[in-house]
């Protein structure tokens, strides 16, 4: 019976000795681990190997993760600079077969996130390879040369199972120049073909760790990250088993999170005659209190005490036409007596709406897209001009559906002026009617066509990218509105123009006719403005002044 008993002991040690010495995965060619000595305090960072070395910037930093060092960032504008180009660090980077592996927490689902990229995605324009996230899923992408199509085609092999927001995970993903393949936690959840041949690379694609870096597009990571490894290898499964058992020290304890900070700046909505609505986006759930005053010491307060991230604060009993102070506070839910983190703005201004007897003004813009540099120009142009309140003609973003545009490239860009001064959107084509503009704005329902009046003026909002008919409720509703006005001015804007002399918008004048602009507008809406005595109508969509 001991003979037995001792055999069975010798063959499970030596099934175990076996199955961790044909998993154990090779050396990595690169690694980044920011242990002690390897991160300095100007943000230079070392690699554990491979000698290619890092500088850190904005909001990504080294943090205590409680049993051990990681990266945490804040999705502003951090990330970890590797090389500006490719070209540079070649030699380190795998020409065909590859795998790359990280571990990492996911503060916010988000449409285009990176971990570890060496890539341009512009356009038709795709080269390079990227391991990130992407809608809550690990993510691996591939331009290979197998595939090219003069440009590059990117394939974005998206896993089949999501993240926990807030834990720890380890994501990988790797190519053997046939094949892609991302993995979860050990596992593998996603599989394809679609690429062939040697990497695709472009020279001036930056080598970034922590965001999703281009030309054109900068979105950084939210949360933490640690041990990030590349092999110019494909790994077995096994390996990437073995991988995703090497856990980090810090993965022992709860991850920190990023700082309290404002995602969205204040920014004003709906102000009238006695009343506004103070609007704040916070990164995690807040309450928040606005005070405000006819001086800078304030005295009086809303709070909004139900814990949220985005904020819409209504102040009523305002005096008309005057100006006035406000201060944004917010702090995470939780005992106060444990120490709740905060944070407050500085004091701002507003004033609310004139009455009819007196003189007002206000800009007119459209079409800012994916421009936060132009759309910072405008408003500081604008500010200049102390305008009563903005008018938006639609095409606020480029993809309504996509929160980073909104965040870093619309509220961003406006930030300075949207603080101040009472903003009225109206809808243009690339809002894509998306939730996320009904969540940032809230004007009277059903929010699409609404009207509003400021002094001796009123301003009716109509979406054209609706269907524009005498039967439509949106119709019925302006002809109505536009019939019992008594104002001295009637304005009207939507996003599409009735006429245009743009040459290729609504058919291309160099090679044929062109209806000259919007038929709908044309045929349904003219009618009642020549009916009803509109004085001004303005519009977006064509990228021109006339």
């Amino acid at each position: 019976m001991s003979d037995i008993r001792g055999f069975l002991m010798l063959m499970a040690s030596f099934v175990v000795t076996g199955v961790v010495i044909a998993a154990d995965p090779p050396t990595a060619d690169l690694r980044w681990d920011f242990r002690d000595g390897f991160v300095s305090s100007s943000g230079a960072v070392k690699a554990t190997a491979g000698g290619l070395d890092g500088q850190l910037s904005g909001d990504l930093v080294l943090a205590d993760g409680g049993s051990g060092p990681l990266l945490l960032g804040g999705g502003a504008n951090g990330m970890l600079l590797l090389a500006k180009n490719y070209k540079s660090v070649s030699r380190h980077l795998p020409t065909q077969d590859f795998t790359i592996s990280c571990w990492l927490v996911l503060e916010e689902v988000m449409e285009w996130g990176s971990l570890f990229c060496c890539l341009q995605d512009n356009g038709d324009f795709e080269k390079g390879w990227l391991l990130g996230t992407r809608r809550g899923k690990p993510c691996l992408a591939v331009s290979s040369k197998g595939t090219d199509d003069g440009n590059g085609l990117m394939t974005y092999l998206e896993g089949s199972k999501s993240m926990t927001l807030g834990k720890w995970h380890h994501i990988a993903g790797s190519y053997d120049g046939t094949t892609m393949k991302v993995f979860l936690d050990g596992e593998m959840v996603g599989e394809s073909g679609a690429q062939s041949g040697p990497i695709l690379y472009t020279e001036n694609a930056p080598l970034v760790i922590g965001s999703y870096v281009d030309d054109n597009e900068n979105h950084p990571h939210i949360g933490a990250v640690q041990d990030l490894r590349l092999w110019r290898t494909d790994l077995s499964a096994d390996e990437m088993r073995a991988v995703a058992r090497q856990k980090p020290g810090c993965t022992r304890s709860a991850p920190p999170r990023p700082p309290l900070a404002m995602v969205v700046a204040p920014y004003l909505q709906w102000g009238t005659t006695d009343g506004i609505t103070v609007c704040f986006e916070s990164n995690r759930p807040t309450v928040a209190m606005v005070e405000y005053g006819a001086t800078a010491n304030l005295g009086n307060s809303v709070v909004s005490d139900e814990p949220a991230k985005l904020h819409h604060v209504r102040i009523e009993g305002l005096e008309t036409g005057t100006p006035y102070f406000y201060r944004v506070t917010v702090h995470q839910d939780g005992n106060p007596e444990a120490g709740v983190e905060g944070m407050e703005t500085g004091i701002l201004t507003f004033q609310t709406a004139a009455d009819a007897d007196t003189a007002f003004g206000f800009l007119v813009v459209g079409d800012t897209q994916n421009n936060p540099k132009v759309t910072r120009s405008v408003s500081d142009l604008a500010w200049g001009h102390r305008p009563n309140f903005i008018v938006h003609c639609g095409d606020l973003v480029g993809t309504g559906s996509n929160k980073r545009e909104w965040v870093h490239e619309f509220f961003a860009g406006a930030a300075d002026i949207l603080c101040r001064y009472s903003m009225f959107p109206t809808l243009g084509n690339h809002e894509q009617n998306a939730a996320l503009y009904y969540d940032y704005f809230t004007m009277p329902e059903p929010e699409y066509y609404y009207q509003y009046s400021w002094g001796n003026t009123d301003f009716f909002v109509v979406d054209t990218n609706k269907r524009i008919a005498s039967d439509t409720d949106q119709v019925k509703w302006l002809e109505a509105a536009l019939a019992a006005s008594d104002s001295t001015w009637k304005v009207v804007y939507h996003h599409h123009p009735a006429w245009t002399s743009d040459e290729n918008d609504y058919g291309n004048t160099w090679k044929g006719g062109s209806d000259q602009g919007y038929p709908p507008v044309q045929k349904t809406l003219v009618p009642l403005y020549e009916k009803y005595g509109v004085d001004v109508v303005f519009n977006g969509h064509i990228h021109l002044y006339e």
